[in-house]
Order: structure tokens, then sequence, then C-alpha cells
């Protein structure tokens, strides 16, 4: 197919199958019982322009075609058998168009450039199932979310340009698990939601570092973004034979496995664990008060009896 098949007529985005949406064939029977052999039109009689789809995108296309001209094209005559009692051989070509069928000729919204284009109409095909149904909704809110889409920086400050990601949202993967639904991909859809909300994210790794990335984590969701599930909590990290100090503020387990002999890690060691009357914890760096000395040292060694359990 070469050109541009696609015509705005009387408000609405049609098709031509075949081609160039100017090289249609008149589709009327001559005198001799024949196709008449004219084009509708001799040469491009329309604009090209820029046709607004909503929040699908845009396209480009001829037109917009309307009154007597309209009516000619949608009836795919010549101007010598633009007549009221003309018998047509052929039946007509333009079909009106379908954002899911026709889909490659819409083009996302881009970010650097503004839009002023006409809208115009172009609804689903009539005698669509339920399940195209969706599938066009699904589409549509996928090209939206995309179209919303924005390169953010990466590690630290963004200065290393190779580090900048386009962050899915959490609409274009919903779009996105609901297709794959329809098309009987459950497992895949099912992945798609999960990653759409907040997970715990806690590295899962035996061995971890702060300068390098986990290779597992743990992905039960959670009520909003930073905060760890009820299984990775500071107060569980015991449970994954990690650091178990839970100072002030703190909401995620350390990466940092514990000394041997200890349940805290290096650094977080010489932090006093002694209980204070009001009920909180000392936490502070080498405490030198000496019962909370006192109170650290058995208390270390209960929280290594009960991680050793």
């Amino acid at each position: 197919m070469t050109g541009n098949p696609l015509v705005v007529l009387h408000g609405r985005l049609w098709i031509n199958p075949s081609g160039d949406a100017h090289t249609l064939q008149c589709v009327a029977r001559t005198t001799k019982g024949s196709r008449c052999q004219n084009p509708v039109e001799y040469g491009q009689v329309f604009g090209f322009h820029e046709f607004q789809l909503g929040s699908a995108g845009y396209t480009e296309a001829y037109g917009p075609g309307v009154g007597a001209i309209a009516d000619r094209w949608l009836a795919q005559h010549c101007t010598l058998h633009d007549t009221p009692d003309v018998i047509d051989c052929e039946t007509t070509e333009l079909r009106r168009f379908n954002i899911v069928r026709d889909a490659p000729h819409v083009r996302a919204h881009r970010v650097d450039a503004s839009y002023d284009g006409e809208p115009v109409d172009c609804p689903k095909a009539a005698g669509t199932t339920g399940s195209e149904d969706k599938t066009t909704a699904s589409i549509v809110t996928i090209l939206e979310a995309a179209a919303r889409l924005r390169p953010s920086a990466g590690y630290v400050n963004g200065h290393d340009y190779q580090d900048w990601y386009t962050k899915a949202t959490p609409n274009l993967l919903l779009a996105l698990a609901q297709l794959a639904r329809i098309h009987h991909g459950h497992e895949l859809a099912g992945r798609l939601e999960q990653l759409s909300k907040p997970l715990c994210m806690e590295p899962l790794d035996a061995v971890l570092s702060y300068d390098a990335h986990p290779q597992t984590w743990c992905g039960r969701p959670v009520k909003s973004k930073g905060l760890p599930c009820e299984l990775h909590t500071p107060e569980r990290a015991a449970d994954i034979g990690r650091c178990t100090w839970a100072g002030p503020g703190a909401k995620r387990i350390c990466r940092s496995a514990p000394l041997k002999g200890d349940d805290r890690c290096e650094n977080h060691a010489t932090y006093c664990r002694a209980v204070k009357s009001d009920g909180t914890v000392c936490n502070r760096h080498h405490c030198r008060v000496p019962k909370h000395r006192q109170a650290s040292t058995s208390d270390a060694a209960a929280g290594l009896a009960v991680a050793q359990q």
C-alpha cells in the first residue's frame, strides 16, 4: 500500500483498504455493463492534515470533505456518474476507521509537540463483540497512558544519561493486564496487576550490599510506596537472618548480616538496647550509662537466643 488511505468525510474518519484514498475507482456501471474506469477524483482535491482521536492520539488524513463532494466520495462515483439514477457495478471500498483494526495508523501524542488539529469521530465498527469492546477500551487506555510517559533521571542525580529510564505508570500496567486477560494470558495479567501496585521490594539475597542491586525481592503488595510488608518489618529481621536493629524511624530491615555471636551487624551492635522508664529504647551510640550497658548486654544475649531459635 502506498500513499495515505485515510480520509475525513462529514466529520468521520474512513479508510481505503486498497491504497491511497485518492486512487479510488468509480464503482458505477457503464452503458456497456462494465465498471467505470474513471477515478473518483482526478488528482488530489483534499488537503493533508492532522486529526485528533481524543485520548488515543492523532492521525494524518486527507480532508475534511463535506457536502456534495463528501456524498460523492462515499458513493464512490466519479463526476460523470454523480447522478441519482446511477447503478453500481461493485460495492464501495471505503469503510469506517476502526481504532483496533487500524491501530498502525494511530500515533501517540508526543511530549515535545502541540496539537491543534480538528477532532474526528472514529468509533469502532458496528457488530464488534464484547471482547473487541474490551480490547478497544484497553488500547485507548494504553495509548492515553503512553502519551503521558516521560523520561526520569536514574540513580542519584541523573548526570549519567544512560541511567535514565521511562517508568511504566500504574494505569499503563493495568491496561496491559486487561489486554492480557482478554487474550487468556491470566498469569501475565495477574503479574502486571501486581506490578501496578506498591510492593514491599525487600531484598532477599543471602549476601547483600548497598553498592549492588539485589537479585531477588519480596513482591507482596503494601499499603503505600516505601513501606515493607508485614513479613519484612524491622521487628521480623531475625526471621531472615538479618541485623535486628530497629532504631527511631526505621521502616526497613538493615541489609547487613549480624556479627557472629550477635543479632546485630557491626555498625548497629554499638547502639544501646536498654529500655528506658518511658518504654522507649535508648539507642544511643556507645551509651555510657552503667545500667544501660548492663541491660544492653543481657538484651543482646536474649536477642541472639531468639534469632537462633
